[in-house]
């Protein structure tokens, strides 16, 4: 059985980059292939603006964590309680 080949599915100039970053080289390695079209690089996008953030009440944001575990406390109370009395009867 022959053996497989490990080419990477990428084109040429994706490889150039990334080994000019892992080499920290500031020319090509690799010279960009002639049929491909150089498109203009987008332009950047502005940073959206970001809301102001102030202090946290937590206690009222996350409120029904507290309400469910104390369900679920009670619950299982519940179902403990169950158990022990069949135990008993059975």
């Amino acid at each position: 059985m022959a053996k497989k080949k490990q080419n990477p599915n990428l084109p040429q100039e994706t490889l150039a980059r990334a080994r000019r970053e892992l080499y920290g080289t500031s020319t090509p390695l690799v010279a960009p292939r002639e049929d491909a079209e150089s498109a203009p690089a987008p332009a950047p996008r502005p940073a959206a603006p970001r809301p102001a953030t102030g202090p946290v009440d937590l206690h009222a944001q996350y409120a029904y964590v507290i309400r469910d575990l104390r369900n679920m406390g009670i619950l299982a109370a519940v179902f403990i309680g169950v158990l022990v009395i069949l135990s008993l009867i059975v």
